[in-house]
């Protein structure tokens, strides 16, 4: 009769478990696109819930890392979400964006942000400022953030880049050599083998 391979022990079903959640981190942590925990920006030109008596002539986000010029997206919203301007951002030094924009009546104005930084990571999100109304803009629920951020988020998907994509594929082929040479791995002083013992047929 064929003989049954056997299974692996309870220390190398841990080792492998290890390898995979190590691999599966490492894949992730190269994935880009995450979103950046300290990705919001350091300074905003408006900034958020200015209450402004002038229209600003533009709007400039700084960040606290590189910026990509040619992936980043800033759009300002009236109060019925209709963008204002259909130009995108130019940057200004390495970190920060600029937007020239046109503010002809009084209300309450939402910035929205889908920025790409130099390592890959993005960040995305909204704010409002007031002009010429004397109050606070109202603040945005999650219902209006979303909405202005898929003004700026939609139809700009960013794919891996080459470099990633190889950093990803090395990655899903060090799993598997490892996974293999945790399996095959001698145990008693006898490599295992896949091969099926004829001799017992």
């Amino acid at each position: 009769m064929p003989r049954e391979l056997s299974r692996p022990s309870g220390g190398r079903r841990r080792a492998a478990a290890t390898a995979v959640a190590a691999a599966v981190a490492g894949l992730l942590a190269l994935t880009p696109g995450a979103a950046r925990a300290a990705g919001d920006p350091i300074s905003a030109e408006p900034s958020a819930g200015a209450v402004l008596t002038t229209a600003p002539v533009e709007v400039t986000l700084g960040f606290g890392v590189g910026v990509d010029e040619g992936q980043s997206h800033v759009a300002v919203l009236d109060a019925t979400g209709q963008r204002l301007t259909d130009d995108e951002p130019t940057r200004v030094g390495s970190s920060r964006l600029r937007l020239p924009v046109r503010l002809d009546a009084a209300g309450d104005y939402t910035v929205a942000y889908h920025v790409t930084f130099a390592d890959g990571t993005t960040s995305t999100g909204a704010y409002r400022f007031s002009v010429g109304t004397g109050v606070a803009p109202a603040p945005l629920d999650d219902a209006a953030r979303r909405a202005s951020t898929d003004v700026v988020a939609d139809g700009h998907g960013h794919g891996i880049d080459g470099f990633s994509a190889f950093l990803l594929f090395v990655d899903g082929a060090v799993l598997v050599v490892v996974v293999a040479l945790l399996w095959l791995r001698p145990r008693g002083g006898r490599a295992r083998s896949l091969r099926i013992d004829e001799s017992r047929t």
